[in-house]
């Protein structure tokens, strides 16, 4: 198939960009000095944290309330157990506070020992 000759000459169209893109990134004068007089005071983006935002980020946070009952970790510590695991390594994290307790004080830390 035979290339047919485009209607606008890749030259004229590039130069036509160029001219229109240099256009709109210049404001003509009557608009700024219109915009300058009408604008309100511009607001900080980022407003300093109030009393209570800053409290709760950087205070001790508070102890949260136990749930009555036997915990499902202390069956956890009996299928262990059951599974003769001896040792059982872990990361010091906050969520899984329930089997660390349940390790130490329902299966006596041995067996698996922590």
């Amino acid at each position: 198939m035979a290339r047919k000759d485009p209607q606008v000459s890749r030259r004229k169209f590039l130069a036509g960009v160029a001219v229109a893109s240099g256009a709109t990134a210049v404001p003509p004068a009557q608009a700024a000095t219109a915009a300058s007089t009408s604008a309100a005071p511009r607001r900080p983006s980022a407003l300093p944290p109030t009393m209570h935002v800053a409290a709760a980020e950087t205070g001790t946070p508070k102890e949260l309330p136990r749930i009555g009952g036997v915990p499902g970790s202390d069956f956890m510590v009996d299928v262990i157990k059951t599974l003769d695991i001896k040792y059982l390594p872990s990361n010091p994290a906050s969520s899984f506070r329930a089997i660390h307790e349940s390790l130490i004080n329902y299966g006596g830390n041995k067996m698996p020992e922590f």
